[in-house]
């Protein structure tokens, strides 16, 4: 078997397997150790530099970390830390946990780091979890290859690689596709059953670590992200039903609600009075609706403290709107501080979310202006003042601003936003150029119109205000007095800037604009989909209550945490009995169909084209989505069938 495995040959792994030999028997630490060291030794100098893996593993002994720990538990490391870098997983090799059964994804591991393409595939086949494996694999190969040099001689090893990469996340996809053409309920059972083989993550955890939009932006992942969004409501419950709930709760109770999604229980009961009020206050969507009314207010009553009751306190003493602010503000802070904290969450992922940066800045901007304000003697208040208000004047700014990201699960604004943030960078170019071109004009300009002039720090604003209003066709004369009458070569030179700048560099800034906007507009569902995902799993996790009223959800949080109440989320969720043995059959049958389809060319995979019949006008493309179309609906007739039957 050894032999077999190290010179990547499927055909002799199956001839053994097929033979009697059992995984459980032959594979142990110490066998997959030492297939990992013989892979190692036996490669050539080319092969070992595609070996990343391997590379980083050598990196971390040299340096010393992790010492006195085998390899596997270091592998284990470079990719819970390095290749998934913004979630918290543990280390599948931990050295504490060394009595771990192995499978067939741990080979699948290592044929992947070792380089072992064909058992790759083998391995995806052979296991049990073919969506996360892919996906794993995607991210596996992608990381490999980002990480070889970036030239001439390594360009055909970069390009295997990421075609390999993409080849696995269409395997994953294609399984997700089956699974809901099958059953789209319990595809969005299967897509967050946490897997045991992999740390616990589910398909949809593993999707957002690929950060695959084109897999989240499928109707099963949008299926399940409307069910989480929603709670226990019906998906199907209209806005302003919700909305009017949120203005009026009694309303709630007239609400659509789904029954017992216990697995235990085969049965589902209608929702009690309590149920229903429960199920409405810890929706996603009502925290969300009732976190954007507090934040309205939150500005509007700032607004109001900012425009009245900012005064002096010689003149005026605190005001309640002032009052009311600080205990808001304190509370949003410690919110913040919540989630910094939060165990799931990597702290270098929290801080790498601009919008977590915002409410920093906003609750420590607040809480320094108003103990400014309250330490400051009279004199200086007199004389100061107008600090104070420019303080919290930016604060209400960053406030409004905060209020961008909410935009996002709007699926017209959602777009837009991410249009905005995109063009930023398009304007970070343009100042880049210009701020060049800028000064070599401004200070070529003034040297030979006031050759004579001293340093003064009015002369270095010249530099820079100059062609900042010539840029805006405005020709103005900063010297007092009309001035001499400029050298015909300073002409020549303000008309090549006016040239350069007001017509080829604004253009060309007006035309990356259309880009940026063209390839967004053309994904917009797509990247509406994807950024939904990290709202709805924010206001999943966040603690009840509006505005100030967040306050005892926050403490309801903390006596959770002190009473060691088992933390559970929609987003990862665990199956037994007769639910766990549908969705594995589920599963299962998905990878089979996806194999038949991919051997009688249905379904395609980039790098493998040339073994896939040729497409006559796309009409064969289109025939075959309407048999897969029908044989869907077959499928769904045949279920419903068998249900009516048993009942």
């Amino acid at each position: 078997m050894d032999g077999a495995l190290l010179s990547d040959d499927p055909d002799a792994v199956q001839k053994e397997l097929d033979g009697g030999l059992q995984l459980s028997e032959y594979l142990n630490r110490g066998t997959l150790q030492h297939l990992y060291n013989k892979a190692f030794e036996d490669a050539t100098h080319k092969q070992q530099e595609t070996y990343v893996f391997n590379n980083l593993v050598k990196k971390c002994l040299d340096q010393g970390m992790y010492e006195g720990h085998t390899v596997l538990h270091v592998l284990g490391e470079v990719i819970s830390q390095d290749l998934i870098q913004d979630y918290e997983i543990p280390n599948m090799y931990d050295d504490d946990k060394s009595d771990r059964p192995l499978g067939f994804h741990d080979l699948f591991i290592w044929a992947i780091a070792t380089g072992r393409v064909k058992l790759t595939r083998l391995f995806w086949n052979l296991g049990s979890d073919q969506i996360v494996s892919g996906l794993v694999a995607s991210m596996m190969f992608k990381f490999a290859a980002e990480h070889l040099p970036n030239d001439i001689y390594h360009a055909d090893q970069r390009s295997d690689l990421f075609n390999l990469s993409e080849e696995y996340k269409q395997l994953a996809f294609l399984v997700i596709k089956e699974c809901y053409r099958l059953d789209k309920k319990e595809t969005s059972d299967v897509l967050v059953k946490q897997r045991e083989d992999w740390v616990h993550i589910a398909p949809l955890d593993a999707i957002d670590m690929a950060e695959d939009m084109d897999v989240m932006s499928h109707a099963a992942c949008q299926f399940t992200l409307n069910n989480i969004w929603t709670g226990r409501m019906a998906s199907h419950t209209p806005t302003w039903k919700l909305m009017a709930a949120t203005v009026c709760p009694p309303l709630l109770f007239f609400l659509e609600y789904v029954g017992d999604e216990d697995p235990a229980h085969e049965h589902e009961h209608e929702p009690s009075l309590w149920d229903k009020v429960k199920f409405y206050f810890t929706a996603p969507v009502t925290k969300f609706m009732y976190s954007v009314v507090s934040h309205v207010l939150l500005i509007l009553i700032f607004s109001y403290m900012v425009l009245f009751e900012v005064r002096p306190l010689s003149k005026r003493p605190v005001g309640w709107a002032e009052g009311l602010m600080v205990f808001w503000i304190a509370i949003l802070g410690l919110e913040e501080l919540r989630e910094m904290l939060d165990k799931r969450v990597l702290l270098q992922t929290w801080i790498s979310n601009v919008w977590n940066i915002l409410d920093v800045i906003i609750v420590g901007l607040f809480q320094i202006s108003f103990v400014v304000r309250l330490c400051l003697d009279r004199d200086f208040e007199k004389q100061n003042f107008q600090i104070i208000r420019i303080l919290y004047c930016l604060t209400l700014i960053f406030l409004c601003v905060r209020m961008i990201p909410m935009f996002y699960l709007n699926k017209n604004m959602g777009p837009k936003i991410v249009m905005i943030q995109k063009m930023v960078g398009d304007v970070v170019f343009f100042l880049s150029v210009l701020l060049v071109v800028a000064v070599c004009y401004g200070v070529t300009r003034l040297a030979l119109t006031a050759p004579k002039n001293e340093f003064m720090p009015s002369i270095v604003e010249k530099v820079f205000l100059i062609p900042y209003w010539q840029l805006h066709e405005q020709m103005l004369d900063l010297e007092e007095g009309k001035g001499p009458e400029l050298p015909w070569y300073v002409d020549f030179l303000e008309a090549g800037y006016m040239l350069l700048v007001a017509v080829m560099l604004v253009e060309l800034q007006v035309g990356l604009f259309e880009h940026t906007i063209e390839r967004v507009q053309e994904r917009a569902e797509v990247y509406w989909s994807y950024y939904r995902y990290d709202m709805i799993q924010e206001y999943q996790d966040r603690p009840l209550g509006p505005g100030p009223f967040l306050l005892f959800g926050l403490l309801w949080k903390l006596w959770e945490v002190f009473r060691g109440a088992p933390t559970s989320s929609p987003f990862r969720r665990t199956f037994s009995g007769k639910v766990e043995k549908h969705l594995q059959e589920l599963e299962t049958k998905a990878v089979s169909n996806v194999q038949m389809k991919l051997e009688k060319g249905v379904y395609k995979l980039n790098g493998s084209t040339e073994h896939s019949p040729p497409d006559t006008g796309g009409k064969l493309g289109s025939l075959r989505e309407r048999m897969t179309s029908m044989e869907g609906e077959m499928e769904a007739i045949k279920s419903l069938i068998q249900n009516y039957s048993k009942k």
